[in-house]
């Protein structure tokens, strides 16, 4: 499941990033891969979620359809 896939109130943990060289190195380099994450809204264009290493984010649909998901259950 991606990250855009999730509803509010989704935990998983990012398992996987796609997208173009740069973004996945950008978002690798961040720590995002491996991490936690919960979502909180959304919307047609974004997601917002709070992500295990302190940080919350809005991430735009384009780029959350990159961001694969092991959701918990």
């Amino acid at each position: 499941m991606t990250l855009f896939d999730c509803k509010p109130n989704t935990v998983g943990k990012v398992s996987a990033i796609g997208g173009d060289a740069d973004t996945h190195r950008r978002l690798v380099d961040m720590g995002l891969m491996d991490m936690g994450c919960f979502v909180r809204v959304k919307s047609r264009r974004a997601v917002l979620a709070d992500f295990d290493c302190g940080f919350t984010a809005v991430v735009q649909s384009n780029l959350a359809t990159e961001i694969e998901v092991a959701v918990r259950k």
